[in-house]
């Protein structure tokens, strides 16, 4: 990738799925899926740029188009995608500049302000300057106690605890780039099916947007995983991974 490289971690049998994380975390936020998703997928996890063991510079403008370069490099002429939270958002900027290369897009906790006025405070100016301070450990005590990160058992606890405290913050001090453009016309034309969900104890506005999300793709379906926050993988996995292999199947037995 340009200015460094994404590794990438790849697990199971079958048709391909590449699983976008969310902000803070890396591609171990998916260990919950690796053993019910990949007995029928192919899954392959990047760490995305600016995150984990990421070397790329952060830059969410070049997301969409390093997915793109994961599924040529691995000789997938179409593939699932699912992503979680800021992982969402790069998925519907893949669907939406590459909507042919898709056999089904899951976007879990999606921020979707065209859709849905924000209600949710992120203060990003805030953390950037703890981090520049040198406060990393303040901004990751407090970062973990917002609502995003709530967990709702103990194993997606330590599993949250675990990739942020890898989390160094780079992509706060060099900046990551404006988040890609999402208008209502754009989620109206997905062709795909879409699979829109949160967490049942996600925050209000997540929720609001994927219902949302739900309505306006024309292809589109909602559902909540209950007993599940904003990382309602890791949350609640059982109900997490029944969800999204129904849909996939699906997805596998529906026309293009």
């Amino acid at each position: 990738m340009a200015g460094g490289r994404l590794p990438i971690a790849m697990s199971g049998e079958g048709p391909p799925l590449i699983l976008l994380h969310g902000w803070t975390l890396d591609h171990r936020m998916w260990r919950p899926q690796v053993e019910a998703l990949g007995q029928s997928h192919f899954l392959v996890m990047p760490d995305r740029r600016g995150q984990g063991r990421a070397s790329a510079p952060p830059d969410l403008a070049r997301e969409a188009e390093d997915v793109i370069a994961i599924a040529d490099f691995l000789g997938f002429e179409r593939f699932a995608l699912l992503g979680l939270s800021r992982g969402a958002v790069v998925a519907l900027d893949v669907a939406r500049k590459h909507a042919s290369r898709l056999t089904g897009l899951v976007v879990s906790g999606a921020p979707l302000p065209a859709l849905v006025p924000r209600e949710e405070v992120l203060d990003l100016d805030r953390y950037r300057s703890q981090v520049r301070s040198g406060d990393i450990a303040g901004f990751r005590s407090e970062w973990a106690r917002h609502p995003l990160m709530r967990t709702h058992n103990p194993d997606a606890a330590a599993l949250a605890a675990e990739m942020l405290g890898r989390y160094d913050g780079r992509d706060l001090l060099l900046g990551g780039g404006e988040a890609p453009g999402l208008p209502r016309e754009a989620l109206a034309m997905l062709p795909m099916p879409v699979l829109a969900m949160t967490g049942a104890h996600d925050t209000p506005w997540r929720r609001a947007c994927a219902r949302a999300l739900a309505t306006v793709a024309p292809r589109a379906r909602h559902v909540e995983i209950p007993q599940a926050g904003h990382l309602a993988n890791a949350d609640n996995p059982a109900a997490f991974n029944a969800a999204v292999a129904s849909f996939l199947r699906a997805c596998a037995s529906s026309p293009r």
